[in-house]
């Protein structure tokens, strides 16, 4: 607003009041230049002039020029008479503003408009009528048998079907199987949802609608039938075939080894996980000291350290068993395994660290899971294998599954603690080859 001093006022006369009011409390008398304060309340009527002095004001209106004190609570009669406003692009407060600025100030942030966004109870569930009788204890002991990122998912989908049962006058809390396959439906026509996202919004209508007729909507036969329907439209699409491990393991046979570090322990990388099909970083924990290395003239036994993807409190990756292969040097993993650590010892000490595979550049230390990788990969380039190392591992499990291996015996060869996670992720067709060379044969799980 700038400076008051000498500059008129204009007051019109308001039905909500005419007054001038200061909500700060009274304090002593300042100076005549004092500026309005921040918390001067302005009634709609009240105009203040532009800065030009003696402004002719249409009507009858008087102008007064003097000191105007901010611990007066009222002003004279013939200071606040009813007046036209003065249009000014730069001081003029219109009422229409003032009804437009907002309950907090303009610098401050964005106060809530809804409920805050938590899980903090089951209102928002269906299972608010079944809990009216439950304690706080008892209710946040039913809670805590989510984990919050579920309800978080949970909530997504239930949001999605109380939108859609309003729109189309269906009961949120009692849907009839009827309704829940309509639902679902809509889901795949209108929403292009996924097969797998589309069971998860059935999972939580079925769970959180009503807790008593739960099983009757999960075996609905129009729900069974729509979800049929559904996948049958969007059947999965079928997996691409792996390469031929025997491919590698026929290149390595009459492959020209020079046995510099480098083409020794890329060597020895490529055959651990040919022979055994386990997980590239699985090679990051073997060691050769002698509580987790044992080597012997026809066999290797390496204990691998705790760390691999399948480890945990109640069950701990396999042993690694390496047989000597006396017909091919080439194929013989107990051999190579053997020039590693020999080739690597000095380096190995250097680093204070027991890992059979030690980085061949810069400061020594354990061979990290992305270098291994790139020496199997440089080595399958060589092959003309256009595929990731990691793929190694569905490549010998395929093949093994190919060739008749009982499926214990793949399981226990690549460390998987399901079945499923195999026959889903992991088994897949080979593609054809003329190779019959089998490096399986020379590794066990013990």
């Amino acid at each position: 607003m700038g400076h008051p001093c000498d500059r008129p006022i204009c007051v019109r006369k308001s039905p909500r009041g005419g007054e001038l009011r200061n909500a700060r409390s009274p304090r002593s008398r300042g100076d005549a230049t004092r500026c309005l304060q921040r918390d001067l309340e302005l009634s709609s009527g009240l105009d203040i002039s532009p800065t030009v002095s003696n402004t002719p004001c249409a009507n009858t209106s008087e102008q007064s020029h003097g000191n105007l004190f901010n611990s007066d609570t009222s002003l004279g009669e013939g200071l606040l008479e009813s007046g036209p406003q003065i249009s000014s692009p730069r001081s003029s407060i219109h009422v229409n503003e003032l009804e437009a600025v907002p309950d907090r100030r303009d610098d401050g942030p964005a106060s809530p408009t809804g409920p805050a966004d938590d899980t903090r109870d089951l209102e928002m569930w269906g299972w608010s009528n079944k809990l009216t009788k439950w304690s706080p204890d008892q209710i946040s002991l039913l809670k805590s048998s989510w984990r919050s990122s579920t309800l978080r998912t949970y909530k997504v989908a239930w949001n999605r079907w109380l939108l859609w049962a309003r729109k189309n006058n269906v009961s949120q809390s009692h849907p009839h199987g009827s309704d829940l396959a309509q639902f679902l439906a809509d889901l795949h026509l209108k929403f292009k949802l996924s097969y797998n996202t589309i069971l998860l919004h059935k999972s939580v209508v079925c769970t959180l609608a009503n807790t008593d007729n739960s099983e009757h909507l999960r075996d609905n036969t129009l729900v069974k039938h729509v979800l049929k329907s559904i996948i049958l439209k969007n059947p999965k699409p079928s997996k691409p075939p792996v390469w031929d491990v025997n491919v590698f393991a026929s290149f390595l046979t009459g492959y020209g080894i020079n046995e510099n570090v480098f083409h020794t322990v890329r060597h020895t990388a490529a055959l651990l996980v040919l022979c055994s099909g386990r997980r590239i970083h699985d090679l990051t924990l073997l060691n050769v000291d002698n509580n987790h290395c044992i080597i012997n003239d026809d066999y290797i036994i390496l204990w691998p350290l705790f760390g691999s993807k399948t480890d945990c409190s109640t069950y701990r990756q396999s042993g690694w068993k390496l047989l000597r292969n006396n017909q091919n040097k080439n194929l013989d993993p107990t051999f190579w395994i053997k020039r590693t650590i020999s080739l690597l010892n000095e380096r190995r000490v250097q680093c204070g660290c027991s890992n059979l595979f030690i980085t061949l550049r810069g400061s020594p230390a354990a061979a990290s899971r992305t270098v291994i990788a790139g020496w199997i990969k440089s080595l399958m380039k060589e092959a003309g294998i256009s595929a990731t190392p990691g793929s190694v591992r569905s490549a010998v499990a395929s093949r093994n599954w190919v060739d008749n291996f009982p499926l214990d015996d793949i399981l226990a060869r690549g460390n998987w603690k399901s079945v499923n996670t195999f026959k889903k992720f992991y088994r897949r067709e080979v593609m054809s080859s003329n190779n019959n060379s089998s490096i399986t044969a020379f590794f066990q799980s013990v």
